[in-house]
């Protein structure tokens, strides 16, 4: 999913809604707000997104794999 779709739906309603019946986990949630977090770290700071990805670790008290997997599943590619 890239995150221009994945931002429509959460501005939609549409993932709050799929949460609440139980169809999806925080997991969504907590992914796109990571992906953002470290965008914006990239672009206004402009550091590495290798860089980003070890503050995030930090920030979000994940391990370096899961923030690239939250990274991998918005991957504008996607």
């Amino acid at each position: 999913m890239n995150i221009q779709l994945a931002n429509t739906l959460f501005d939609d309603g549409v993932f709050s809604a799929l949460y609440k019946a139980g169809f999806i986990t925080t997991k969504v949630f907590t992914y796109r707000e990571i992906y953002l977090w470290i965008e914006a770290q990239t672009k206004t700071r402009g550091i590495s997104k290798n860089q980003a990805v070890l503050e995030a670790e930090i920030k979000f008290g994940k391990d370096e794999r899961t923030i690239w997997r939250a990274l991998n599943s918005f991957d504008e590619n996607n």
